[in-house]
């Protein structure tokens, strides 16, 4: 698992670390470009750093958090973020601009879910 963790170590952007997606069961990453390219251009429109709560999930690790069984994590197209010193509803207006596939607003948890899924648009709130 050791050299898992110093591959994963490198950087796959100048503000992101493929080891941010990783995940925490096994260490084991997917990541699609273009999640990662929306993340830099969301990265560098806000210009502060973004924390991903939740990148890839393995299946195992998906099933422990009850996350749903066809979770866009599970093959690299998610990530769950958090920004500090930002207001949450502002960060939706922001990700809506860089036109993210899928948007979950998470008010109570702080956070939002983003997506590059293949289908249209879906937007949702808990």
């Amino acid at each position: 698992m050791q050299m898992l963790n110093s591959i994963n170590n490198i950087r796959v952007a100048k503000d992101f670390r493929l080891s941010e997606f990783a995940c925490p069961c096994c260490n084991l990453v997917m990541l699609h470009p273009k999640l990662l390219a929306k993340l830099v251009e969301l990265r560098n429109t806000l210009e502060r750093p973004i924390y991903i709560t939740s990148g890839y999930r393995c299946s195992k690790y998906n099933s422990q958090i009850r996350g749903i069984r066809n979770s866009y994590h599970c093959i690299g197209l998610a990530a769950d973020i958090k920004v500090k010193d930002i207001n949450l509803i502002e960060l939706l207006e922001i990700c809506e601009n860089i036109d993210f596939n899928g948007i979950g607003f998470y008010e109570k948890k702080n956070f939002l879910h983003l997506d590059v899924r293949p289908t249209k648009r879906s937007r949702w709130r808990e």
